[in-house]
Parts: C-alpha cells; sequence; structure tokens
C-alpha cells in the first residue's frame, strides 16, 4: 500500500461500493458491432451475388451464419454492460474511510486499498433518500461512500481538495445505458425499415450497387440518430459558467448571467435576466439537489473571486496614508467616470470579510468615507465591532470617525 500521511477526515461509512462504468462502456461498444455483424454479413453476401464471384458467395453464405450468433452475444454483453454501469458493488461490513491530501484509503477489517489524489477526477455529494459521496476516478470507475449526513460528504470532499475549487465538473442526468439500449434496438429496426423501403423504390433484392450503398448507409445514419437522441443530458460546471450539452444542441450560461438556481422536485431551473427563457433540466431529485448545490457552490466562489480581484485596488502597496486617502479618491471618481466593476457592494463585501487582507479592509473603509457613501460609518463600525482582532478594530474605529493616523496604520498592519 502507497504510503499516506495523516487524513485530515475519517469516518466509518456503512456502505462503500464500486461501479465499472469504463468496462461497461467498452462491452456496450462490443454489444453494438455484435449487432452489426449480421448487417455487414447480410450487405458482403449481397456485394458477392452482384459481382457473381461463386468462391466469395459461399464463403459469405457461412460468415453470415456464423455472424447471426452475434445477436445472442450482443444480448449478453448489452445485459453485462447494462450491470456494470448501474449496479454498484460493496462489502456487506463497514468500512473505514480516512481521507487527505494524499487520497483515500480504504479499511474493510485488516484489509486496506489507497486511492491516489491523483486517480480521482471528481466528487459529488449526492442527498437523500441515502446520502452519498460519488467520487469518479480517471479508469472509469465510480466510488460510492454513503455517509450519515451531507456534511460529512462536505468534509470528505474538501479533506481530498474537491469542492467549489475543483475547475469542471461534469454530470450526466441520466442513465449511461440510454444510448446502448437505443443502438442495440435500432440497427435491426432500422435494417427491416429501410429493406422495405428501398427494395419498394429500387427494385429486387441486391439488383444494384445504389441499392447496397442505400442499405448500408441509411440504416447506420438512422442508428446514429437515434443513439444521439438517447444521450443523456450533461451538466458541465466550470469556473467561469455553466454548459448544458443536449443531444442536439448546446447552451453556454456564464455565471455573471446566472439570475437564480431553483429547484423543483425533478427539475433544476437555471434562469437569466432580460427576458430570456430559463434553462430547465430534468433528473432524479436528489441529483439534481446535488447538481444545484455544485452550481451555487461554483457561482458564489466566481462572484467572491471577481471581488477579490477588484478589491486589490483598494490596498495600501506601501503609500503613506495621505496618498493611500488621494489615490482611493481618485479611483472612485473613475470608477464614477468609467462605470468601472468596483462598486460600494464590493467595497462593503471587502470590509465585512474576515479573510480578506487587513489593508484590504481599512482600505475599504477609507474608500467608502471618501466616496461619501450615506451608511459609511455605522457599517464600518460593525466591522470593527465583528472583528476580534485588537488593532485591526482601533484602526476602522477610527477609519470611520475619520481619524486613522499613521502610528495606528502601521500598528493595525505590523
Amino acid at each position: 500500500m502507497s504510503p499516506v500521511s495523516r487524513p485530515s477526515f475519517e469516518l466509518t461509512s456503512p456502505r462503500v461500493a464500486r461501479r465499472h462504468e469504463g468496462l461497461g462502456r467498452v462491452l456496450g461498444g462490443l454489444a453494438l458491432l455484435a449487432v452489426a455483424g449480421p448487417f455487414v454479413g447480410l450487405l458482403a453476401l449481397g456485394l458477392a451475388e452482384a459481382l457473381r464471384v461463386p468462391g466469395l458467395r459461399d464463403l459469405v453464405r457461412e460468415a453470415v451464419t456464423m455472424m447471426f450468433r452475434g445477436v445472442l452475444v450482443a444480448a449478453c454483453l448489452a445485459l453485462a454492460s447494462a450491470v456494470l454501469t448501474s449496479t454498484p458493488v460493496s462489502r456487506r461490513r463497514p468500512v473505514r474511510v480516512a481521507a487527505g491530501a494524499a487520497g483515500l484509503r480504504l479499511a474493510f477489517g485488516a484489509a486496506e486499498r489507497f486511492i491516489p489524489r491523483a486517480a480521482i477526477r471528481s466528487g459529488l455529494v449526492l442527498p437523500e433518500p441515502r446520502t452519498r459521496v460519488e467520487l469518479r476516478l480517471r479508469r472509469g470507475q465510480v466510488l460510492e461512500v454513503q455517509v450519515a449526513r451531507e456534511k460529512d460528504g462536505a468534509r470528505l470532499l474538501a479533506a481530498l481538495g474537491i469542492g467549489p475549487a475543483e475547475r469542471r465538473v461534469a454530470i450526466a442526468l441520466g442513465g449511461a445505458n440510454r444510448q446502448l439500449v437505443a443502438g442495440c434496438a435500432a440497427l435491426p429496426l432500422a435494417m427491416c425499415f429501410w429493406f422495405a423501403v428501398v427494395t419498394a423504390f429500387l427494385g429486387p433484392f441486391f439488383s444494384n450497387i445504389t441499392q447496397l450503398v442505400a442499405l448500408l448507409a441509411l440504416p447506420l445514419l438512422s442508428t446514429w440518430l437515434i443513439r444521439r437522441a438517447a444521450r443523456p443530458t450533461q451538466v458541465v460546471v466550470g469556473s467561469d459558467g455553466v454548459r448544458v450539452e443536449r443531444p442536439f444542441s448546446s447552451a453556454w450560461l456564464p455565471y455573471k448571467e446566472l439570475a437564480a438556481i431553483d429547484t423543483y422536485g425533478d427539475r433544476l431551473v437555471l434562469s437569466r435576466p432580460g427576458g430570456y427563457h430559463p434553462l430547465v433540466l430534468r433528473a432524479g431529485a436528489d441529483l439534481i439537489e446535488a447538481v444545484a448545490r455544485r452550481i451555487r457552490e461554483a457561482h458564489r466562489r466566481a462572484a467572491g473571486g471577481d471581488v477579490s480581484r477588484r478589491a486589490e485596488a483598494l490596498e495600501r502597496r506601501g503609500r503613506d496614508l495621505a496618498a493611500w486617502r488621494d489615490d482611493l479618491r481618485k479611483l472612485q471618481r473613475a470608477a464614477d467616470y468609467r462605470g468601472a466593476a468596483l462598486t460600494p457592494e464590493d467595497v462593503l463585501h471587502t470590509l465585512d470579510d474576515a479573510d480578506a487582507p487587513r489593508d484590504r479592509r481599512i482600505g475599504a473603509a477609507l474608500f467608502l468615507r471618501v466616496a461619501g457613501y450615506p451608511e459609511a460609518q455605522e457599517r464600518i463600525r460593525v466591522a470593527a465591532g465583528a472583528t476580534a482582532d485588537d488593532a485591526l478594530r482601533a484602526a476602522l474605529e477610527q477609519a470611520a470617525e475619520e481619524e486613522l493616523d499613521d502610528a495606528s496604520l502601521a500598528r493595525a498592519l505590523r
């Protein structure tokens, strides 16, 4: 087992299960090939008849006889694919789960398994009826860790470094088997349909090359369209917005255009301002709630990141107090003239942000005062009263009264 540093979060899960979606997709592809085998063999037989090559004709007849057995093989492969992609395999006893920056350690009694963090692509907390963490691994496997509360799931993801900071997460709103079932059913049906149509319009079976080409292309094109239509909608949650990829269309929604994220049972509604129609997505209620939570987290982080970048202009950057005030006054005038992104709301957010650097929070207080914000004094006092940092609190209180001096500023930024 790979060495693991001391985990930052541990829990005992009543159920840890694994699904093999990657292997299931491979078997699904083989099932489609097995279904297509008789079809290709039948067309090869027609080509042999058209070319009038006796030896080739007999060989193709034998090949077609064997290929028809592929239908039975395809059914078995499709069943195996459905089981692997949708049925989690779990142990019948509690599992000790330890998560940390290095990865995930699973202890089954005396046996242990370690999954490196680099092997985990993304994670998601799925709520009731059975709260669980779903971890997608890089080799096409999905690990499900059942937890008692959503809060535990969030802590597990945080310990692994998975959360709002993740750059991109792709979530499918539907089963992976829909395309497989659609393809396996569509090909023989399309063959029968187009055989009847082509022979009705182009004469007897295998009478010319045009007929063979039509019988090859039309069923394959129909099957591709049906499989594409059965593809589940995918929601890609990124750091800058949400992309909704439907079977035949794609919609991009930047976070700055996202006005509301609402859930109604099995529906997720993403609303945009300006009279645009909202994006409505449907799936299981638990998955919809998990997707909505993931989008809200990314949305909040994107908004906070934008504010942080804009608020950097409030920092002292080595200036003395008088020069700092003058530059903040110029910044306020420039913002008024250009309609710049640094708004009073951004400044108030920075003032109240306990994680912001000290000089940035003091700069926010000074900015509110030089800009003549109507409630500046009261808001600065509230922010000062909420901090446990005595030096910072004193500096903010003096800034509220416009009495801040260089000595107090130096003590606050020491």
